[in-house]
């Protein structure tokens, strides 16, 4: 069973915070998590209503 996931993060393509639903694997997409150059938390994961991977700078998330 996949956990479904709000993801929270200011999305400077859209200059606001915004909230995805997401989920840690997908078929054979597995999310990973790094730190940029600059210092943020990096964190990618499958946005199941766009159906392609996103990646997060510096998000919250939650359990659905």
């Amino acid at each position: 069973m996949k956990i479904i996931k709000y993801y929270t993060w200011f999305m400077k393509s859209r200059g606001k915070v915004d909230t995805v639903r997401g989920v840690d694997e997908h078929d054979s997409f597995k999310s990973r998590q790094w730190t940029d150059k600059n210092g943020n938390e990096c964190y990618n994961f499958w946005d199941i209503d766009a159906q392609h991977p996103r990646t997060a700078v510096n998000c919250k998330w939650r359990n659905a």
